[in-house]
């Protein structure tokens, strides 16, 4: 939209003059003159005003440039030639090169341009709707000199307008009046003057500055909020005139960033398809009175100057009237960079974008893409001594963002404000802003701190996401998508520590009068406030301390007084916590010796303030936080928060909902299960008993290798109760004593442990004999065990492996409570079955079993082992991930998908989580990680996709490149995706299918995105309503078949989140006697249940359970198979006629003759057969 100004914008008069005293001018100037050569400036983008006739004409630059275009003699242009095109191919390639990351960010940047970019020649509805606006004000006849009180009871008798008056509102006795005058100018002001609007989901603002008169004020309205009276006036008559105006508009009263004493007027489309009728621009036009500069007196709006009595200054009152003076000067200012920097708009437009994702300008922190606009400006302009300049005119809009990122990352605004322009009035130094603003940005006048409202909380916001970009655009991987199309202010995800508080009612004692005064209510006071006691109290225990908040409702209607807009606020703290100090128990204070440090540490902390005396000789003010466990400790955060809101701001817990550690629960033994057998001591003791047993016992097997003929190398452990991920904490049993433990109780686990045995020739080449020679290893460590340490074992030969090449026994060692399962590992049996699968003089059958024999010692012996290892890593780097695994592996069991997830998948899903957390930090809270984990799993196109998790932190480009192209390459070959449907990979699986071959399958991964999708919705609505308890809860009525198991002869029932107390009590001695007195490692009746219906039914249907505890069995019949085939001898499963009936007999279907020679899975007979094979058994008997 073009649109044409009579009135002329004033050229800079010396070219070297400085841009901040130019936009001072510009600002303060009441008649401007527009040059030849800015045409567009006052005209297509920022104003408009009267022309001879109250016609619009067109501003363009292609007008005025035909206007004033020179004659000339035209030049034929020479036709291109092949080297010509290939020398600009060169030269945009280097430019790319030059002036971005790489040649992909430059396209997907310009394909983001693409999309944002608004198209402003689709908006002549809005143009006629702004046009016609102007007519309206410009119509608009004096009024007569009425008392403000008068005034506003006259326009609501007669017009049904309330006029919106802040709070202290006049009374009757108020001797000041006001007389309306027509707008002395209109201009078009904001991102849209500017041409810088983006495309987003929600509706933007065209903003119109309305000028009122300097005549209808007097020298001193400025103070006692008698401007922001006669400001409301104003704005009344002219909602007066459009609502009695022919065009039909709806008007609502709101407020300017939520700031009450600055009422504006939302002018929106009526919808009755007239010619003004902007419904399809999807915008708000947004009236924003203004006034000249010139009307008061500049020094008295300094920020230590008060103009409301009794507060000795009003910086934050001072700066709200001087904000409606600004609006035209800083167009100018950003106009002009625009016009020298042909990449400065398109910035912007990324810097709304960016801004946009992160909720930085929605969620009043202050910071919004005009301060950003302004502060890049600065940079390319510098400051008036040269200094400061550090972007150029030529740069490209990628450079231009992440040089003003940079600079906002780094930026230490407590010490260095930003002055865009300076004023040599003492009251306007740099010490005067400094004193009154937390943020300082001062406009190119050098009066107004255009951060005023920005808070230190809203500045640690933004520079904590100015660091993440930063790392984004240094990162060697492509990090476009994290930095400008995810949205990032996902509370749930982004912070490890989230309260939610209602506003408060009641107001704290030190917002009294001189508070009142200076601030437009009690919100922006109590965030400040709010902020200081949070960022003192929890120091370096957390990184960023977000206060966050928005409103239910921003606008009101006309005829309604001006609304508390605050009542229904909600107020979200954010709290990232810092690793390494957020579980310290102890806060030091000043020494005792400190007189009035001791006394002002004892007022912030209260009663919880001690004199403490510690072991290094100090005596100092502390501050203890009793309690031991990862889990309490890791709330100790939470525990201080709750403390320092009650004591300074008088909000008691009850009022707010606090989101931390409401799934630790879920990783502890019910409360139902005995304590005399599972000791509560095990939450506070955590891993470390298991871990302290395998340390002792690998240096015990390692002294008694001088009886063996070989050394031992190395122990290695190779199970998740070593890697700090089994769902229940280990815990030690009593061997000695295993008649006390009822059934339902008596499963442990076999903890893994891989021993290396020293290369030597003298092995022999034969497999089997090879697997003797172990076995007498295995009995000669069990000897030694016994005779030196009285340490009881066993070596298990497994009968059940029937494969001769196949390693088949080891070794389990009864250790103090523990049983670990020793694997001896022999180099030289990987390196005789690869000679066998790689001979050609094997038969076929040799290389199978081969193969197979291959596969079972490296997963056994190796995979399993250097897994083990990098997720020990991954624990000690990360101090919530072994809890957020335990977690998700809960959820699996939880939706009876253990039969279908192997651990060490889900160990990797949660390690990617960590280690790619973008575009937020890695998580230090259980209960963030798992949203992000579900969060990832509901997202994930695990179709289309591979997930790279770079575990082993050794992942180059060309290994994802590789990746990638493996996976394509599967994708290609298996389009149906019967065998690896999902892809993980590492840099040490490039086919992502070590974890993920076999399982899950299409079905099953497409019911875990489902899931995960549902339960990212329950915590949506949980962090309001705190209930997550349905996360863990799945529907059964999407399976075929749900058995009932016998609850008594599931093992590990008291894994159970909810098991019941009675199947814990002994009062059936004879199922006691039925396991005896023996301890069975690992034994657990379902899973070898599930073994059994998956060997011969595995290829028909789909089983599912919870191994945690879990007493049903879920069927699914496998929806390939029930297709129907043609007969023969090997079907493959039990199999029926499709043309039998129900009572057996053979019919041929309608319209056939002919009986048919098709077969499909004879289900019910496949069912009969699964409860039979459980019959007295696990399977509960119908009754």
């Amino acid at each position: 939209m073009v649109l044409a100004s009579k009135r002329k914008y004033k050229k800079s008069a010396n070219a070297d003059e400085p841009a901040s005293k130019q936009a001072k001018k510009d600002r303060q100037s009441k008649e401007v003159e527009m040059s030849d050569d800015e045409d567009d400036l006052m005209a297509g983008n920022t104003g408009f005003s009267e022309e001879e006739n109250g016609d619009w004409e067109s501003g363009s630059d292609d007008d005025s440039d035909a206007e004033h275009k020179p004659e000339s003699t035209e030049i034929k242009k020479a036709k291109l030639t092949e080297d010509d095109i290939i020398a600009g191919e060169l030269e945009g390639l280097k430019e790319t090169a030059e002036l971005y990351k790489s040649n992909i960010f430059k396209l997907e940047i310009d394909e983001l341009l693409s999309e944002i970019t608004m198209n402003y020649e689709k908006h002549k509805a809005l143009e006629k709707a702004l046009h016609n606006l102007k007519a309206i004000f410009d119509a608009i006849p004096d009024g007569k000199q009425m008392k403000l009180k008068a005034f506003a009871d006259d326009i609501l008798k007669k017009n049904k307008i309330v006029t919106p008056f802040p709070d202290p509102q006049p009374t009757e006795e108020a001797l000041h009046s006001f007389a309306f005058e027509k707008p002395t100018a209109m201009h078009i002001v904001g991102g849209y003057g500017l041409k810088t609007i983006a495309k987003t989901k929600t509706p933007f603002n065209v903003d119109v500055a309305v000028e009122m008169p300097n005549s209808i004020f007097q020298e001193k309205d400025y103070s006692n909020y008698r401007y922001h009276h006669k400001r409301a006036c104003y704005l009344a008559v002219l909602t007066k005139a459009i609502k009695s105006s022919k065009k039909k508009f709806n008007v609502e009263y709101s407020t300017l960033d939520g700031d009450l004493r600055r009422p504006i007027l939302l002018v929106k489309p009526a919808g009755d398809k007239s010619d003004v009728d902007f419904s399809k621009t999807k915008c708000v036009i947004r009236i924003l009175p203004s006034v000249n500069a010139e009307v008061f007196p500049i020094h008295r709006l300094a920020p230590g100057k008060s103009c409301v009595k009794p507060a000795e200054s009003t910086p934050h009152y001072n700066a709200s009237l001087l904000m409606d003076t600004s609006y035209t000067g800083n167009l100018a200012f950003l106009y002009q960079h625009s016009k020298i920097s042909p990449e400065f708009k398109n910035a912007v437009l990324l810097a709304r974008t960016w801004i946009y994702q992160r909720g930085l300008a929605t969620m009043n922190t202050g910071f919004t893409p005009f301060l950003f606009s302004m502060v890049m400006a600065y940079l390319m302009q510098g400051n008036k001594d040269g200094t400061g300049k550090k972007l150029s005119a030529s740069h490209s809009s990628y450079q231009l963002l992440r040089g003003t990122l940079d600079f906002l990352s780094t930026h230490d605004f407590k010490t260095e404000p930003i002055f865009i322009g300076e004023n040599e009035k003492p009251e306007f130094s740099k010490q005067e802003f400094l004193k009154h603003y937390e943020v300082v940005i001062v406009d190119p006048s050098g009066t107004l701190n255009l951060a005023a409202n920005m808070s230190a909380s809203g500045l640690a916001q933004l520079q904590h996401e100015a660091k993440l970009a930063m790392t984004y655009f240094n990162d060697s991987t492509d990090q476009f998508e994290p930095l400008f199309l995810k949205k990032v202010n996902d509370v749930k995800s982004k912070f490890d520590n989230v309260v939610r508080i209602p506003f408060p009612q009641t107001k704290i004692e030190s917002f009294d009068a001189s508070v009142i005064a200076d601030y437009y209510s009690y919100l922006p006071y109590f965030i400040k406030h709010m902020s200081y006691v949070l960022t003192r109290g929890l120091t370096n225990r957390v990184d960023l301390v977000a206060i966050q908040y928005e409103y239910a409702t921003t606008s009101w209607d006309i005829d309604q007084p001006i609304q508390d807009i605050e009542k229904d606020v909600s107020i979200t703290v954010g709290l990232l916590l810092n690793s390494d100090n957020a579980p310290r128990l102890v806060d030091m204070g000043p020494e005792s010796q400190n007189d009035e440090a001791v006394a002002e540490f004892r007022k912030f902390w209260g009663n919880k303030s001690e004199l403490r005396r510690f072991k290094d000789g100090s005596i100092v003010e502390s501050v203890v936080w009793q309690t031991q466990g990862y889990e309490n400790r890791s709330l100790i955060v939470q525990k201080i928060v709750l403390y320092l809101l009650d004591l300074h701001l008088k909000l008691e817990s009850s009022q707010f909902v606090y989101w931390a550690g409401q799934l630790f629960s879920y990783l502890n033994f019910a409360k139902t299960v005995p304590e005399n057998l599972f000791s509560p001591e095990l939450k506070a003791n955590g891993f470390h008993p298991v871990m302290t047993a395998f340390s002792q016992f690998s240096k015990q097997v390692r002294t008694i290798d001088d009886a063996l003929p070989l050394l031992i190398n190395n122990v290695y452990p190779a199970s998740a109760s070593l890697r700090y991920s089994t769902v229940t904490l280990p815990h030690p049993v009593d061997f000695n004593n295993m008649i006390a433990y009822p059934t339902t109780a008596r499963y442990f686990d076999a903890i893994d442990v891989v021993i290396h045995i020293e290369r030597s020739a003298k092995f022999p080449d034969d497999l089997t004999v090879l697997q003797k020679v172990k076995a007498a290893f295995y009995l000669k460590m069990s000897e030694e065990l016994r005779n030196r340490f009285q340490i009881d074992s066993i070596v298990v030969d497994d009968i059940n492996e029937k494969n001769p090449l196949a390693i088949r026994g080891y070794l389990d060692v009864y250790y103090y409570g523990y049983l670990f399962r020793c694997h001896i590992c022999l180099d030289q049996e990987s390196t005789l079955l690869t000679k066998i699968v790689e001979s050609s003089k094997s038969t076929k059958l040799n290389k199978e079993l081969a193969k197979e024999a291959l596969s079972k010692f490296m997963y056994q012996l190796r995979y399993k082992q250097t897994h083990t290892f990098y997720i020990q890593a991954m624990c000690a780097r990360f101090t919530a991930y072994s809890s957020t695994v335990r977690l998700i592996k809960r959820w699996f069991g939880a939706h009876l998908l253990s039969p279908q997830i192997s651990e060490e998948m889900i160990e990797l899903l949660v390690a990617h989580v960590f280690l790619a957390p973008q575009p937020w930090t890695a998580p230090v809270s259980t209960l963030t990680a798992s949203t992000r984990v579900l969060d990832l799993l509901a997202t994930w196109d695990w179709q289309n996709t591979p997930l790279m998790v770079d575990i082993e932190g050794e992942m180059t480009a060309k290994d994802r490149e590789h990746i990638m192209s493996e996976f394509l390459q599967h994708r290609r070959t298996n389009p149906q995706l019967t065998v690896g449907a999902m892809t993980i990979a590492t840099a040490k699986d490039h086919s992502g299918h070590r974890w993920t071959g076999k399982k899950p399958n299409r079905a099953v991964a497409a019911r875990i995105q489902a899931l995960a999708r549902a339960s990212v919705q329950v915590i949506e609505n949980a962090t309001v309503s705190n209930d997550i308890k349905r996360v863990f809860v799945t529907p059964m009525q999407d399976y075929a078949v749900v058995l009932d198991l016998d609850t008594e002869r599931c093992t590990r029932y008291y894994q159970n989140m909810h098991p019941e107390s009675k199947y814990f009590k002994n009062t059936n001695y004879n199922m006691v006697a039925e396991l005896g007195d023996k301890p069975f490692a690992q034994f657990d009746p379902v899973s070898n249940f599930i073994a059994d219906i998956e060997k011969l039914y595995g290829h028909t249907l789909m089983v599912f359970h919870n191994k945690y505890g879990g007493d049903k069995l879920a069927l699914v019949w496998n929806p390939t198979v029930a297709t129907p085939i043609q007969w023969k001898v090997a079907a493959g499963y039990n199999s029926m006629p499709v043309d039998m009936n129900k009572n057996g007999f053979l019919k041929p279907a309608k319209g056939k003759k002919d009986i048919s020679k098709m077969i499909s899975p004879n289900f019910a007979a496949i069912l009969a057969e699964i409860e039979r094979l459980g019959k007295n058994g696990l399977l509960k008997q119908q009754e």
